[in-house]
């Protein structure tokens, strides 16, 4: 059950960063 949870929270956070990652890029154009 902690393992999913665990999973679930490291992919949550790996794409807002990688969102955070675009966005910040796109926004220096």
């Amino acid at each position: 059950e902690q393992s999913i949870a665990s999973s679930t929270a490291w992919t949550l956070i790996a794409s807002i960063r990688m969102l955070t990652r675009r966005t910040a890029r796109h926004c220096h154009g």
